[in-house]
């Protein structure tokens, strides 16, 4: 584990990513605390290139709309909405 300041990490970005990619706990250190430097996998980034598409803006507009015109469905619970899904 390698814990480091913002300083250290903004004069040596490229190392310590290298080392997160590499398996190393990379932690960082500031006055607000600590966060921990972790690499994302390639699927985690197709989602995100997903979730910030036109596609993906535009199904969520549509699901506001059904909102707001009263088209949508309310379940009490996870069970209620999996059985509704389950008679269809």
């Amino acid at each position: 584990m390698t814990i480091i300041t913002g300083r250290q990490f903004r004069a040596n970005q490229s190392k310590y990513i290298r080392l997160a990619h590499s398996g190393e706990r990379v932690i960082l250190s500031s006055r607000a605390g600590y966060a921990e430097l972790t690499p994302i996998s390639e699927e985690d980034k197709k989602f995100d290139d997903y979730i910030h598409s036109e596609t993906f803006c535009k199904i969520a507009e549509n699901a506001v709309r059904e909102f707001r015109e009263g088209k949508t469905l309310k379940f009490n619970s996870a069970a209620a909405a999996q059985k509704w899904m389950d008679e269809q």
